[in-house]
């Protein structure tokens, strides 16, 4: 009897321990459910539909792309009616920055008028012009001390803009007159580069514009001139000392301008940018951006946000909120010295529409005495679309954008132009038909500096070929495969790492730098790196990585043994499955033990000239 007794006993707390386990387990899911309620209540907050006009002020009726024409295609469901009409009629709607979630009914609205500037008009029609926005400065930067505003220099704020949105180029406008010192802000220069919409043309426009306290001047084209033309078209009317470009679906924030006025201040040829913060093309929400990103451009001239060196990252630490030295600006929005900008030749007049333009400014302050700086305790948002709405008038906008880049690279980067013609072999064709002499003649006036330097005092994180270093593709030993950078989605950063046939031709993902530091570099700044699986403690994973100049980076080459051997692991690159039939049987390469004569961490350098042996 006494052991039936101690089992039942032992049965009865092993239930009891039993219901006190699930009821912690249900306690514990509860509070895990709520926390992420809130946690995502907070973070993408809904904004009420609240029937409120108080924000409206009585106006009732780029990094960015420039917005232009809208392409036929993208018209074929949208009458004249449809995209001529002005239903701005703001009730309050993302307030504080906030993200603007729609029903099903009106996401079906919001989705008809999308196409017309890519970006949605239903949700920003209805958000007022002088939404309210947080505060996204670094602490250290709210607190730092500016020149008193009598001592800055005066500022005309300049937005060109064609068929933009009433509400977005009305809000922006509205943002820099609240935001900005009344001392500073000389005016604000609309420049209207030949739209079509009616709510843009006069009287709607000029009368909307009228309640600003500041000048608030519409300049309009007799014709197609483009963003570069245009933005120089505002140069000549501005009054201000600095000249300061903007976008025209931008929101500026508290304490924007200062920054800008005050670096200009201390050093007349800093062309300074704020940090670019995203808005939503969706919500409307405004995304605080990352100041730890510089400006840079891959092997086919176009401009890309790359990682800050970490040594830099480290120094930073000191003082946040210091300039940011950028070897490229995206553009769209920057302040310049109204003289210097003069000094240093405004903008290239040979360039057409937009495209290029500001990796050729950048080069040419950098290469001719300027410098260009990123700003942290400066904050701009700006819509950054998925799509370009926009064509251009008159012509192949590829074939505008080649010329563009032609100029850029014949008269700024020297020998490494010819990379950029082996990467895109259509733009050497153009090089005997776009008259450069004026734009050489002026590097010579201001004796700029030559691309090399650059590339060695500004851009010290580049991933060109440089004297000494290996260029070309690398192969399997004896095998017709090569390793690749296989790009992700556009726009993306994910690139992995793969083997192909080798290509006769120039194919620059199968193209690899092996520097003389002893680091895998390909373009869009990657460099091949390997990882410890964690929880292991000889087992590493290979990868494709934005180059950051961490120890995981770096190999040692064997030339007699045709090894690549990682530095940090000790372990040898090595291609699995050489026996197999196909090529779709090759899985990615990985890190192994080295051994002597193993064909699969065999890899040969198959050199590729990228310039002219006669330089």
């Amino acid at each position: 009897m006494l052991p039936l007794y101690k089992s039942r006993r032992k049965v009865r707390k092993f239930l009891q321990y039993l219901l006190l386990l699930l009821g912690f387990l249900l306690i514990w899911c509860t509070l895990t459910i709520v926390i992420l309620y809130i946690q995502d209540a907070f973070s993408n907050p809904t904004t009420p539909r609240k029937e409120d006009h108080r924000n409206s002020r009585a106006v009732q009726v780029v990094v960015g792309h420039y917005n232009g024409n809208l392409p036929q295609e993208k018209l074929r469901n949208l009458t004249d009616e449809e995209i001529n009409a002005n239903n701005f009629n703001p009730i309050g709607w993302g307030e504080g920055g906030k993200a603007v979630r729609l029903s099903r009914d009106e996401e079906i609205l919001s989705d008809e008028t999308f196409s017309i500037n890519q970006f949605s008009l239903f949700i920003s029609d209805r958000i007022a012009l002088n939404r309210s926005l947080g505060d996204y400065r670094k602490p250290s930067c709210r607190i730092k001390k500016y020149r008193n505003v009598s001592e800055l220099p005066t500022t005309s704020v300049i937005i060109v803009y064609h068929n933009e949105a009433y509400s977005t180029l009305l809000r922006t406008v509205q943002s820099v007159v609240d935001r900005s010192p009344r001392a500073v802000l000389a005016e604000v220069i609309l420049v209207d580069d030949y739209s079509n919409r009616t709510f843009l043309k006069y009287p709607v426009l000029d009368e909307a514009v009228k309640i600003y306290p500041v000048p608030v001047k519409i300049i309009r084209t007799k014709q197609r001139v483009g963003l570069i033309r245009a933005r120089l078209m505002g140069a000549q009317e501005a009054e201000g000392e600095v000249l300061t470009f903007l976008d025209s679906h931008c929101e500026c924030t508290e304490g924007w301008l200062e920054p800008l006025l005050d670096r200009i201040r201390d050093d007349r040829k800093a062309v300074v940018c704020p940090v670019i913060d995203v808005i939503n093309d969706r919500t409307f929400q405004y995304q605080k951006g990352i100041d730890m990103f510089r400006g840079g451009f891959n092997w086919n001239l176009q401009f890309r946000w790359y990682a800050m060196p970490t040594e830099m990252a480290k120094q930073r630490l000191q003082d946040p909120s210091s300039p940011i030295p950028s070897p490229t600006m995206a553009g769209g929005l920057f302040s310049i010295d109204r003289h210097y900008f003069e000094e240093l030749g405004t903008y290239d007049h040979g360039m057409d529409i937009w495209g290029g333009e500001n990796l050729e400014i950048s080069f040419r302050i950098w290469q001719c005495g300027g410098r260009v700086e990123i700003l942290p305790c400066s904050h701009v948002g700006h819509i950054f679309r998925h799509v370009s709405p926009h064509d251009v008038p008159g012509s192949s906008s590829v074939k505008v954008l080649d010329s563009n880049m032609v100029r850029v690279a014949e008269v700024w980067m020297d020998e490494w132009k010819y990379l950029f013609y082996k990467v895109a072999p259509q733009t050497a064709k153009l090089r005997t038909k776009v008259d450069m002499s004026e734009r050489m003649e002026l590097r010579r006036r201001l004796h700029c500096k030559s691309f090399r330097w650059y590339l060695e005092n500004v851009f010290t994180d580049h991933h060109l070929p440089m004297d000494g270093d290996f260029f070309g593709r690398i192969a399997i030993g004896s095998k017709p495969y090569c390793l690749v950078n296989r790009p992700g989605e556009p726009g993306t950063k994910k690139h992995r790492l793969d083997v192909s046939p080798c290509t006769l031709g120039f194919d620059h993902w199968q193209f690899w730098i092996y520097s003389t530091d002893g680091r895998l570099k390909s373009d869009e700044h990657m460099c091949l790196s390997a990882t410890q699986v964690v929880h292991t403690s000889n087992e590493w994973t290979v990868q494709l990585k934005e180059c950051a100049g961490y120890d995981m980076e770096y190999w040692d080459y064997n030339r007699r043994r045709q090894t690549f051997i990682h530095r940090k692991s000790g372990y040898c690159l090595t291609q699995r499955g050489l026996g197999m039939e196909t090529l779709n049987d090759l899985s990615p390469p990985t890190l192994s033990y080295c051994g002597r004569g193993v064909e699969e961490q065999m890899w040969t350098l198959k050199s590729v000239e990228w310039r002219p042996d006669t330089l």
